[in-house]
């Protein structure tokens, strides 16, 4: 039996770091999408946003988020699934590591399957709210 584009979503988002893991679920060239396409003053206070290429940027880019941010809570609100398309709505709690300071915020998101292994995966989440705890842009 084939995992349903939801199933694969999950399975994807429980070992988000294991690299072999997102290599079995992506295809070589997947696109992840962090928060805007490209947005180079976002970018200066995250610089994991934008569009990255490849299952390594993937876990380059929550390796990046986890340096920045200590997730206290992941709750998975809705989970709709539509053909070959997946999408997953909820919120998350994080703390700064530099800032000590907390948000809740709702995120979504979009993974787009193809034979059975996400070719594009979009994260959005209340961009505003998160950057105020991250700590001080880089120069």
């Amino acid at each position: 039996m084939t995992a349903s584009p939801a199933q694969i979503l999950q399975t994807l988002l429980a070992s988000p770091l294991d690299l072999e893991k997102v290599r079995s679920l992506t295809t070589r060239d997947v696109t992840y999408v962090s928060l805007s396409e490209d947005n180079p003053e976002l970018k200066r206070f995250m610089p994991w946003t934008g569009t990255h290429k490849g299952p390594e940027s993937i876990v380059e880019v929550l390796r990046g988020v986890g340096r920045a941010w200590e997730t206290k809570a992941f709750t998975v609100r809705e989970v709709l699934e539509q053909g070959d398309t997946a999408a997953m709505f909820g919120s998350f709690t994080y703390r700064g590591r530099e800032s000590g300071k907390e948000i809740t915020s709702l995120f979504s998101i979009l993974a787009k399957v193809k034979d059975g292994r996400v070719h594009y995966l979009q994260f959005m989440e209340d961009t505003f709210g998160t950057s105020g705890t991250v700590g001080r842009p880089r120069t």
